[in-house]
């Protein structure tokens, strides 16, 4: 926000290193005839105005008399300047031969050399301080554009800079827009649809709003509609502005009465932005009642992040953050225009810098959220998984992993092994010292099982006291091995439970793959067998499927592959 502020005033500084030329400024009310007021019959009707500004009226068009406070003695022609045109109709009438000049932001433009930031006219090179040259200002909004008159360097030199400010801060808002856009394509999240949605509008507003929009293609398709298509815009963004809030704050979650609110003045906005098609709907009433509209909008999207922000939501901050000085100005902009005041020469382009800046932070902070569903997600597929107890993989997953790997295993011929793990007399320790010393053993084997696991085996609950190991690429000896190291692992566990040793052991049936082995489950009955035989062989001892079962300490030693 500071770096966008201090380049709009230092943008600001370079466009005002000159004054403007001082002027004498008259307004005459009333649809007089160009005739009477060119011949000098209307010369006293005309009342002196306090400062360089025309006001159009909302009951018929109004007339200013304009004439330097000293003759214009230098060699380049001098311009007349209209800032805040939207919606200005001008008809000018210079000296000395008063030929008529049509200018407005709308059409076919017909100054090349200046952008439609501003109403320009190109003023006679030997202008007199007598000779006076009139304008007729069409009905409109009544509110106060200032005028000035500057040499046409200095005029050119703040057209340029208002050109670069017309174009920079909606290629920051642009470009973020693309950003999310691209989000969209990706996640199919309705919020960054309402981001795109909401900031592609508040960019279009800007380009008609100055001009850049009438003679753009494909944007000049909507030329036709003049002033209208700069208020179907701005509904449109402030529609899209309410769901995105809604969305990207949970509003219907913490805020329901709020929420319900906000959505219901989508619908004057709707309203709004369909008449803004219908060529009949013109005038200062439509106007009015945006701004109104805007004025309940504003503040209300204001409490919602503040709302949010206070039930500890860091969405809420990141909304308050990127969007107090756009809607702060949203709010002055309404006010002014409710009012009929003038705009004041600051808010002229710290509006856009505002929503550049509150496209850049709501940027970061949808980023945030997809950082915030990519937790949730891995939260979520953790839970679905693995087993809330002992942390290894639950059934369906251990399952899962084991038809995999036993698939891969037949295609590419390699070996693969099972262990089923079963611990012993697991109920009497549970009748012995209770259901959570049970959990504490059920813990406590998954160290000693997993320690002798390499990368890429697979460790899961099959369920109650039953546990699976998946190890691909063992063979029968390797797999043997590695049972016994797990049974001795765990035989000199020194686990306390309520200051007492448990001496805790386990059972384990080992199965390997073999052309006989049709599927997955055919390989678990087998490792289920062999667990089978070593728990009526005496238990704490690994059997093999095929073998009988061995003794403790009998079971071969080979490493595991």
């Amino acid at each position: 926000m500071a770096a966008v502020l201090v380049l709009l005033a230092a943008l600001h500084a370079l466009a005002a290193c000159a004054e403007d030329v001082p002027i004498l400024i008259d307004r005459l009310d009333g649809d007089a005839g160009i005739e009477a007021v060119l011949g000098g019959e209307l010369d006293e009707r005309f009342v002196a105005e306090d400062y360089a500004a025309v006001t159009p009226s909302r009951r018929g068009p109004v007339w200013y008399r304009i004439r330097l406070a000293h003759d214009w003695e230098a060699t380049a022609p001098p311009v007349l300047s209209i800032a805040d045109p939207q919606g200005l109709s001008l008809q000018t009438w210079l000296p000395p031969a008063y030929e008529r000049v049509a200018r407005d932001i709308y059409g076919t433009h017909p100054n090349h050399e200046f952008t439609r930031h501003a109403l320009v006219v190109v003023l006679p090179r030997e202008l007199r301080a007598h000779e006076a040259f009139y304008l007729r200002v069409d009905r409109g909004i009544a509110t106060p554009r200032r005028v000035a008159v500057r040499p046409i360097a200095e005029a050119r030199a703040r057209d340029l800079v208002d050109a670069r400010l017309d174009v920079l801060f909606p290629a920051i808002q642009l470009a973020t827009l693309l950003v999310m856009l691209s989000f969209f394509v990706v996640l199919r999240d309705r919020v960054y649809a309402y981001f795109v949605g909401q900031m592609l509008f508040i960019v279009l507003f800007e380009f008609y709003q100055y001009g850049l929009g009438h003679e753009v293609p494909p944007f000049d398709l909507l030329a036709r509609l003049g002033e209208r298509a700069s208020w179907l815009m701005a509904s449109l963004a402030a529609a899209l502005a309410i769901d995105f809030a809604r969305q990207f704050l949970g509003l219907g979650h913490i805020a329901a009465r709020l929420d319900r609110v906000l959505a219901a003045l989508r619908w004057p906005l709707a309203a709004l932005a369909c008449l803004a098609l219908l060529p009949f709907a013109h005038g200062w009433w439509v106007i009015d009642v945006l701004a109104l509209v805007l004025l309940l909008v504003a503040p209300l999207l204001l409490a919602a992040g503040l709302v949010a922000w206070q039930q500890g939501g860091h969405r809420g901050g990141y909304y308050l953050c990127a969007w107090v000085p756009g809607l702060l100005c949203v709010i002055v902009r309404a006010v002014q225009l409710s009012l009929d005041w003038p705009q004041p020469p600051w808010l002229e382009f710290a509006m856009p810098a505002a929503f550049a800046y509150a496209s850049v932070v709501l940027a970061f902070g949808l980023a945030d959220h997809i950082v915030s569903v990519r937790h949730e997600r891995d939260v979520a597929h953790r839970l679905a998984e693995y087993d809330g107890l002992t942390g290894v993989l639950n059934r369906r997953a251990i399952l899962a992993r084991l038809r995999a790997a036993f698939l891969a295993a037949r295609d590419r011929g390699r070996p693969l092994a099972v262990l089923f793990v079963d611990l012993d007399h697991f109920k009497r320790i549970n009748d012995s010292f209770g259901h959570r010393a049970g959990d504490q053993c059920l813990r406590a084997v998954i160290a000693p099982i997993a320690s002798e696991l390499r990368q890429g085996d697979a460790l899961g609950r099959y369920g109650g006291e039953e546990f699976i190991a998946v190890l691909p690429g063992a063979g029968i000896a390797s797999a043997e091995g590695v049972a016994e190291r797990i049974r001795r692992r765990v035989e000199r566990l020194p686990l306390m439970v309520s200051g007492t040793r448990v001496g805790l052991t386990i059972s384990i049936g080992v199965a390997t793959i073999d052309a006989q082995t049709a599927t997955a489950d055919e390989l678990i009955e087998h490792a289920d067998a062999a667990l089978y035989r070593s728990k009526s062989g005496g238990r704490n001892r690994a059997s093999t499927h095929g073998a009988g079962p061995s003794a403790p300490g009998e079971a071969g030693h080979a490493a595991h592959d």
